[in-house]
């Protein structure tokens, strides 16, 4: 009796444990389980009403409730839904990645795709043009009505990923229920072209080295350059890695042994694959039209401008379809600002949420989660419950209350980790001017008069560890493998340090430089870094901005989205960059010009006994381009180079400084 009252106690709390629900941030049990354990693998090509053919992978899951039809996570992506190796066979693809398999288990049918003119798809691209806008539309509608599908679509992805998600949701496909953008601008002109007017190398230059290979189902293992797996398997045989053509030349690509291709096992085919890579030939190289558009409105090919081909162009689709949107960022990304003005924006006419990770553009990625006060493990259980809370609420109607929550999460870095949030920015934060001084100092007091000098040094390099990563080359996947210590890059930079903090300082928000500038040369480039300075000198970068003088003069911030009334929030520092706004002989026209630079937003806790740095640098090489007008070959040793004075000025009524958003203790 007592053997039987013991297992009768043990499986009502067993039971009581299974029926316990929790949702709230970061925390969910009882109202959604894993209960498959097995996926069952699909792949096809779609086709889209120009004859486009788009390859997509989807799968199944297996090992659970048979209810037929489930819910669909899509992601839509350029840089190959899967990889095959041509020797093996061996497949990489939505089924072997633990996130995918995460949802997979909840009851989600995953499916992946390639844009057109990418991986096994058929047709040609310019990278972010409308066709694959309405590639999304169709794809979404084409999913919705497969027997396997319920009706109801969710997206997800970073990135690239996330711009998609956008696109597609802009041309509101009626089955497409919500979406999860991660790490995207809202313009991509100062996102990832010319952040502050300045040309975006070294994030431009690698994203296209990588991507020409990647489009052209190139074999490059030493590089780790893998062909996507083809959609069709045309010889029946239950194999794919056969359907590759052979690279006769061994120069690791197919393209140019000549037409028609052969094949290993010698069969006959229709070349399916081999002509969708061969269209891929016709893409526009990205940083071979992007390096030219000098300006915002700039021609690229086509006839678009970058007010066509970023999110501001999606905004206007977003808020008359009023579809829920959880945006994802970092902290230590470079769109970090385009999150917050994404959210800002569509919040009156979408169900919005916002989560603002401590990490890069891979948002559980980098050293700052050992820096300040989490760790990546507790930041991915995070990062999966509240995309399963979220698809959960809007694409199975699980009550589940997220909508309660606070409408923003952030991680507060060196300080109580993750706060919600009702707003941003946060009302009850005091904009506190820090003022530049004598002696290279950081003061509460106006100063009264005074100047500093500073020659450019070309050299500056804002990156770090062994790998040259930074936020910048994060973009392209290279964020750095170590803290961003700056102790010796401020060396070569103009540096303004205040006392050790009497106390903690909390600063959360967007802090604004004001810098009053006059040069020896007609415009220069002006690179911004705020900084925490421990009692033992080390010094840690927390922000940056930069801003080429020549845009100085501020715009209505609205004219971010062209040609829509549309209120873009919150009001930060917008220079315009515009043609007719760019005055490249600035310094010449004026004695003196005032700049105001908005670094990325932040939460960063200075501690007590930590000194606030703001150091200025003229160049950040080989990350940023050399300013033309300074350097006509684009090398920092070059004899022919000029390198411009700045003067600082910091007197009372041209007082340089920085306004920190400062929350209460």
């Amino acid at each position: 009796m007592r053997l039987i009252l013991c297992i009768s106690f043990c499986l009502l709390t067993n039971l009581a444990l299974a029926e316990e629900k929790v949702s709230s941030f970061g925390q969910y049990q009882g109202y959604s389980t894993a209960q498959y354990d097995g996926l069952e693998s699909h792949s096809t090509l779609v086709e889209m009403p120009d004859g486009t053919k788009i390859a997509l992978d989807w799968f199944i899951p297996l090992g659970g409730p048979k209810i037929g039809k489930y819910p669909v996570i899509l992601e839509y992506t350029p840089y190959r839904r899967a990889t095959i190796h041509p020797e093996t066979g061996e497949i990489s693809d939505q089924s072997t990645a633990t996130f995918p398999k995460f949802f997979a288990s909840h009851g989600y049918i995953i499916a992946k795709a390639d844009m057109r003119g990418t991986g096994a798809s058929s047709g040609w691209l310019l990278d972010f043009m409308p066709e694959i806008w309405k590639d999304g539309k169709d794809l979404v509608d084409w999913i919705a009505a497969q027997p396997w599908c319920n009706g109801n679509v969710g997206m997800m992805g970073g990135s690239y990923l996330g711009w998609s998600q956008t696109a597609t949701a802009s041309l509101n496909p009626e089955a497409l229920k919500c979406i999860v953008p991660t790490v995207i601008p809202l313009d991509g002109y100062t996102g990832e072209v010319y952040p502050g007017g300045i040309y975006l190398q070294g994030f431009l230059n690698t994203w296209s080295e990588w991507m020409l290979p990647v489009q052209r189902a190139y074999y490059l293992p030493d590089m780790g350059v893998l062909p996507t797996k083809p959609a069709i398997d045309e010889d029946g045989d239950g194999l794919l890695h056969d359907e590759i053509p052979l690279d006769q030349n061994g120069n690791g690509t197919f393209l140019d042994d000549g037409y028609p291709p052969k094949y290993a096992d010698g069969e006959k085919r229709e070349h399916i694959y081999f002509n969708c890579i061969q269209e891929h030939t016709k893409n526009y190289d990205y940083a071979k039209w992007a390096i030219h558009t000098h300006f915002i409105d700039s021609k690229a090919p086509l006839g678009y401008t970058m007010f066509d081909l970023a999110p501001n162009a999606h905004v206007k689709g977003l808020s008359e379809n009023g579809l829920p949107i959880y945006n994802v960022g970092g902290w230590h990304d470079g769109f970090t600002r385009g999150t917050f003005e994404l959210w800002s924006t569509l919040r009156s006419s979408n169900p919005s949420k916002l989560i603002m990770f401590p990490g890069y553009h891979g948002v559980l990625a980098g050293p700052y989660y050992d820096v300040v006060g989490t760790t990546k493990k507790e930041a991915t259980r995070v990062f999966l419950n509240e995309h399963l809370r979220f698809f959960d609420k809007h694409l199975k109607g699980v009550d589940n209350s997220i909508e309660d929550d606070a409408p923003i999460q952030i991680f507060v870095m060196n300080g109580e980790g993750w706060r919600g949030e009702e707003e941003w920015p946060l009302a009850r934060a005091v904009q506190k001017d820090y003022y530049f001084t004598e002696d290279n100092s950081i003061s509460c007091k106006r100063p009264r008069k005074g100047s500093d000098d500073y020659t450019v040094d070309f050299t500056h390099n804002s990156s770090y560890g062994d790998n040259g990563g930074n936020r910048w080359m994060g973009i392209a996947g290279n964020e750095p493998n170590a803290p961003t210590v700056r102790t010796e890059k401020d060396k070569k930079c103009l540096s303004y340090t205040s006392p050790g903090m009497d106390a903690n300082i909390e600063v959360t928000g967007h802090p604004i430089v004001t810098l009053y500038a006059s040069a020896d040369q007609p415009d220069g480039d002006f690179f911004v870094y705020l900084e925490d300075v421990s009692p033992q000198g080390e010094v840690i970068l927390v922000s940056e901005g930069m801003l080429r003088a020549g845009f100085a003069a501020l715009q209505d911030n609205d004219l971010i989205i062209r040609n829509f009334d549309i209120d873009v929030t919150p009001d930060l520092p917008w220079h315009g960059y515009e043609k007719a706004m760019y005055r490249p002989e600035i310094f010449a026209e004026e004695d003196v010009v005032e700049m105001v630079i908005d670094l990325l937003p932040t939460s960063w806790v200075f501690k007590k006994g930590h000194s606030i740095r703001v150091s200025i640098a003229g160049a950040d090489f080989p990350t940023f381009q050399l300013h033309p007008q300074l350097s006509k070959t684009n090398d920092p040793a070059a004899p022919d180079n000029i390198a411009p004075t700045y003067t600082i000025h910091r007197s009372k009524k041209k007082a340089s400084r920085i306004t920190l958003p400062i929350v209460p203790g």
